[in-house]
């Protein structure tokens, strides 16, 4: 896959998802280029990201503080942004070696979540697998504790079947850790043959 300078790869209501690539080690550089897509992508010139204490990303107004959410893996760079609440993004890369979905869910997701993908055959398990990797690990970034509680909130075992159609929306009612909130995700092809899910989500209080 040739990314562009960025892409918008995902849409929940006012909030964005831009791909963009930056080989950069320095986090203050990936900053500068995720600042620079969002900027481009949003047509907003008065888009700055800065770093909070806690060095979560955020925004300076007029836009919400938590309005921007960041996640790398090798050179992609997946950034969100939402003028008026907060966002969570996460990307990752299939690993085709030393994955076992089923057993990744069973330790890490709702029971629900483990027995639909433990009936489904390898390579769609592994895929749904991912899947809800990433809107979970998006969704987390809301709460601002990320994955640190585990994986096993929000529980979208009622929603395979839209977290498996690239970019659905789906709409999820508040948990104990997370308000209301919007998610989506897509796949797409990686440059050797590996897979990259990224996903998208809004708050929706």
């Amino acid at each position: 896959m040739t990314v562009p300078p960025f892409e918008v790869v995902l849409r929940v209501a006012d909030a964005i998802a831009v791909l963009t690539r930056s080989a950069a080690a320095e986090r203050e550089e990936r900053d500068g280029a995720a600042q620079a897509a969002l900027r481009s992508a949003a047509q907003r010139d008065d888009l700055v990201i800065y770093r909070r204490p806690s060095d979560r990303p955020a925004l300076k107004p007029p836009h919400h503080e938590l309005g921007v959410s960041l996640s790398h893996r090798a050179d992609l760079l997946l950034a969100g942004f939402s003028p008026d609440t907060a966002v969570g993004v996460d990307i990752e890369i299939e690993d085709i070696n030393d994955f076992d979905p089923d057993a990744f869910a069973a330790d890490h997701f709702s029971q629900g979540e483990a027995v639909a993908i433990a009936r489904l055959d390898p390579d769609a398990a592994r895929e749904v697998c991912y899947r809800l990797w990433v809107a979970k690990e998006a969704a987390l970034k809301i709460s601002g504790r990320g994955i640190f509680d585990g994986l096993d909130e929000p529980d979208l075992a009622k929603h395979l079947d839209l977290i498996r159609i690239d970019g659905a929306n789906v709409r999820l009612e508040a948990g104990s850790r997370l308000p209301p909130i919007a998610v989506s995700v897509i796949r797409l092809a990686g440059p050797t043959d590996q897979p990259i899910y990224c996903a998208l989500a809004r708050d929706l209080n």
